[in-house]
């Protein structure tokens, strides 16, 4: 349509500057013809500018409406975590402006919408959709890359298709669109089964392309021709007004010279036919030449549709033969990065595997000696170990012997000769029976001690029905301290049932034994589950970690790396009873069932013991 007025206005234009200057001499035909000429100029000017900006906010508005409309298409997986849909644009302030201005009332997914334009890649990182158009193309790459495993879609126009997730096409007074799934899945984004649907392939949208021309070009052939009937008209009815004139100005003239100069009327008369027959003749050549402008340019149309017509057949047969041509370079463009890819990795693999070779060859050499020594010493340890528990173990054993023989006499003379003895005498007596005694229980100690560890036969224990039993079998000792111990929630372990109940009373009945007299003692048992790396094999290990806490008197700081040694006392007899070897006992049984013991104390506060026992896979 603004095609057809501008050949309107060349038309019209050049005609009636042809006319003012053939009738310059016409007094009384020249202002009308001007003032036609200005009226017809401005109003054809100002129609032609208002068509042009009305048909520009019209594909503005097109556009945004496309653009929010495949938004609305694609689904987020994290929709109900934005508040404000926010929507870049790499393009002119124009775009922006009429983009922000559409979506002023409008919601995209319940969500207010905020459009602004980009100044560069990294702000693409703070919208949810970025339109792109061709004035961006050279970072069209380094967007695609940027936006790689991020939830932004990418909807670019006049783009090469699959160029970006969503492209679209104008084609006539309306939009088409093709979509990459690759690029949208990368995004994590879906597409609404609708938008799939009307999504155009290259081939498609060529199609579109050239219909909308020949159908633009047959409206712009149709236009020219009822311009062209317009133009004649018009040409006819200021012809018949011109005569109209003609005539008026003849009978006025002729009026006047009637009578007087007669002759002399006949002879201006016949000038004036004359110069106006030549007049009439230059117009009717100036209306012929503007006929044969048409001809031509309806002509030169024709070659011009004739020749697009060849053209797109050629652009046709061009893109599927560069088509063929891309496809074939992407292929073997692809092979020769997979290739290089590969010779790559294998190299840097082949020189990794040689240098692991070659360290393994020496770390291996390192090994065996170190192992022919470890067995070396673990054979020596196991026979130290087997004769000193051995040793202690006769030991013990045939101590018991001469002591139950002293006992026995002890017993004897204090039955028989009791009386004969003095008070000294007595006391003394008293002295040697407590001191067998003693003597009697760290024996005993000594011997329980050299057997803790030898039964390898585990089992699973359920640690709280045990210390159900364990507690009721202390009763006494409870009762007679108000004592309070809690537990809960604790897990199955797998170890000797006998050694974890003397390791768990062990640590209970020093709980009880070291507090202040006007302390009620409280202990508390718990157990959680641990991740810890075993360096024997250098591979991550789950244990229980058991915790016993009290509120006793605590270990002095000078006294703690001697909390674990046998016959270790801290406190005088007078003050605390016991042989010192409960927490040896403790000690022995968590190395035999492969874990650790260790504590932590303030003196006055209490003391925290704390184990762990591997957790069976």
């Amino acid at each position: 349509m603004i095609v057809g007025f501008k050949i309107f206005l060349n038309l019209i234009t050049s005609f009636f500057l042809g006319k003012a200057k053939l009738l310059v001499t016409r007094k009384k035909i020249t202002g009308l013809n001007c003032l036609l000429l200005a009226i017809i100029l401005c109003s054809t000017f100002s129609f032609a500018q208002n068509s042009e900006i009305s048909k520009k906010k019209q594909t503005y508005d097109k556009r945004s409406s496309t653009i929010i409309d495949l938004t609305q298409k694609v689904k987020w997986s994290e929709i109900n975590s934005i508040t404000t849909f926010k929507i870049g644009v790499l393009g002119t302030d124009a775009v922006t402006n009429n983009l922000s201005n559409f979506t002023k009332n409008r919601r995209v997914f319940d969500k207010l919408i905020e459009v602004k334009r980009i100044s560069g890649i990294e702000e693409i990182e703070n919208y949810n959709v970025v339109y792109v158009n061709t004035t961006y193309e050279y970072l069209l790459n380094s967007i695609n890359d940027y936006i790689k495993g991020k939830q932004i879609l990418i909807i670019t126009e006049g783009y090469p298709t699959n160029a970006s997730m969503i492209n679209m096409t104008k084609v006539g007074d309306s939009y088409s669109y093709d979509i990459n799934r690759m690029y949208l899945r990368e995004a994590n984004l879906r597409i609404a089964p609708t938008l799939a649907n009307h999504a155009v392939s290259a081939n498609d949208l060529k199609e579109k392309l050239f219909e909308k021309t020949e159908q633009k070009l047959y409206v712009v052939s149709r236009e020219n021709d009822e311009q062209k009937r317009i133009i004649e008209n018009q040409i006819d009815v200021i012809n018949k007004k011109k005569i109209a004139l003609i005539e008026k100005d003849n009978s006025i003239k002729s009026l006047s010279l009637e009578g007087e100069l007669k002759n002399k009327e006949i002879k201006e008369k016949i000038s004036l036919v004359k110069i106006n027959e030549q007049k009439l003749n230059l117009q009717i050549a100036q209306i012929n030449f503007q006929q044969q402008k048409i001809d031509s340019i309806n002509t030169q149309i024709q070659e011009q549709k004739r020749v697009l017509v060849e053209q797109s057949n050629d652009i046709k047969e061009k893109t599927e033969v560069l088509a063929k041509k891309n496809i074939i370079i992407d292929t073997q463009r692809k092979h020769n990065i997979v290739l290089t890819i590969l010779s790559t990795m294998l190299f840097l693999l082949s020189l990794s595997l040689l240098i692991a070779y070659l360290k393994n060859k020496k770390l291996h050499k390192q090994l065996q000696v170190q192992h022919v020594e470890i067995n070396n010493q673990a054979k020596l340890l196991t026979s130290k170990n087997k004769e000193l528990e051995q040793f202690a173990y006769i030991t013990s054993h045939d101590l018991q012997e001469p002591l139950n023989t002293i006992s026995s006499f002890i017993n004897i003379i204090k039955d028989e000769y009791h009386n004969k003895f003095d008070n000294d005498g007595k006391q003394m007596l008293d002295f040697v029976k407590e001191g067998s005694i003693r003597m009697k229980k760290l024996i005993d100690a000594l011997l329980q001690y050299s057997r803790l560890g030898r039964s390898k036969e585990y089992q699973f224990v359920q640690c709280t029905p045990l210390l159900d039993i364990l507690t009721e079998d202390m009763q006494s000792t409870i009762k007679s301290t108000n004592a309070k111990i809690s537990y809960q929630g604790l897990p199955t372990i797998k170890g000797n049932e006998v050694e974890l109940r003397l390791l768990f009373q062990n640590l209970i009945s020093n709980g009880i034994k070291f507090r202040n007299p006007d302390t009620i003692p409280e202990i508390e048992i718990q157990c959680k589950e641990v991740c810890d790396t075993d360096e024997t094999v250098k591979k991550e290990q789950k244990f229980w970690e058991f915790s016993v806490s009290d509120n006793g008197i605590g270990i002095a700081k000078e006294y703690q790396d001697r909390v674990f040694a046998i016959f270790q006392r801290l406190h005088s007899r007078l003050d605390y009873e016991g042989s010192g070897i409960g927490l040896a006992h403790c000690k022995k049984i968590v190395e035999a069932h492969s874990g650790k013991i260790w504590f932590t104390s303030e003196q006055g506060v209490g003391t925290t013991f704390s184990f762990s026992i591997p957790i069976e896979s």
